[in-house]
């Protein structure tokens, strides 16, 4: 509680730059402290001991997927009651711990996220195919003019799916005119959607022409595209990743791409986020780069900065729905926090 007697909630990863939905919660008495700025350049994130010492008395915390929140941060925070999570992963909350303390943690599954990654996705296929990271204004300021360098095209190739969620099924769905042969990998599901064909992982990477990841990050998948992997793809085969860092051993995936044992990667998500400036991707010629931009829209920003408002007051009040990840975590909750005060 602040000193007013205001619940306190630190926004430590502020996500949408008109602010407004979190003036929203401070209009509704809620004493809200501003963190980082995910825009703001360059960007820090908290490290443990810092959010410790920032949320000292908040009962929530609102974020993105930038700073980890662990169990220690929860046993250090004894006030802490809610998390609410801007975006639709929860990877950098431990789960287990949050429900054992009885903290309730939201997520923002929103059709602007579905659309803006897929979008994102199909875009990084295209220009890698393309070589739009070659032929690029500075390539022709240098005089450069065609050369050996070849584009590719979608049409016929074999896009591999890896997680048929809502964005990997909005990737299958943009792409069903193209004249693409469309295989998916998801042990969760029995059956496809018309005109995607399940596959065993294996299958996936052994006949993907483009590979594009879309799982939700568990412990099951994690570096689940590592050197193994790579070394059944096709030479030609090339590999988006706009889902998480953890799906792929980038380590491995580095070496992949420097021995051209692979064609190509466009990559929004990384294994260390920011990334080092003078990681070795950034600087090998089949590689394209976003920097965890692909939700990143005007419309989507604002639209899930008031999804995490709207669920966090909804957890606080019990007024409207929360879209809950961990709603065994009530039965350690006797009330709203509100109705408490």
């Amino acid at each position: 509680m602040s000193a007013q007697g205001l619940p306190s909630v630190l926004a430590f990863e502020r996500y949408d730059p008109t602010d407004a939905s979190l003036d929203w919660l401070r209009e509704r008495g809620v004493n809200v402290i501003f963190g980082n700025a995910l825009w703001e350049m360059p960007f820090e994130r908290f490290t443990e001991d810092e959010l410790i010492a920032k949320a000292h008395g908040c009962v929530a915390l609102m974020g993105a997927s930038g700073t980890r929140i662990t169990r220690r941060v929860m046993q250090a925070l004894p006030d802490l009651r809610y998390i609410s999570k801007y975006g639709i992963g929860v990877d950098s909350i431990d789960i287990d711990a949050a429900t054992e303390h009885g903290i309730l943690v939201s997520s923002t599954p929103n059709d602007f996220q579905i659309f803006t990654v897929s979008e994102h996705a199909v875009a990084l296929m295209l220009a890698v195919a393309k070589q739009l990271g070659t032929w690029t204004p500075d390539f022709m300021r240098r005089g450069g003019w065609r050369g050996l360098t070849h584009g590719a095209t979608l049409r016929g190739a074999t896009i591999g799916i890896l997680g048929l969620g809502r964005i990997g099924r909005g990737v299958a769905q943009r792409l069903s005119g193209w004249e693409a042969r469309i295989v998916a990998y998801d042990p969760f599901l029995k059956e496809a959607p018309e005109g995607i064909e399940l596959v065993d992982f294996s299958t996936l990477v052994e006949q993907s022409d483009f590979l594009t990841l879309h799982a939700t990050p568990s412990p099951d998948n994690h570096h689940i595209l590592n050197a193994a992997g790579f070394a059944k793809m096709k030479p030609s085969a090339i590999v988006v990743n706009t889902g998480r860092g953890s799906l792929i051993d980038y380590t491995a995936l580095r070496a992949a791409l420097a021995n051209r044992q692979i064609a190509g990667a466009a990559l929004d998500v990384f294994d260390q986020e920011p990334p080092k400036t003078d990681d070795p991707l950034f600087s090998l010629p089949n590689v394209l780069c976003t920097p965890h931009v692909a939700a990143w829209t005007t419309e989507g920003t604002q639209a899930i900065g008031w999804h995490a408002a709207k669920n966090l007051w909804a957890m606080m009040s019990g007024e409207g729905h929360a879209d809950i990840v961990n709603p065994q975590a009530k039965q350690r909750r006797s009330a709203p926090l509100l109705s408490d005060v």
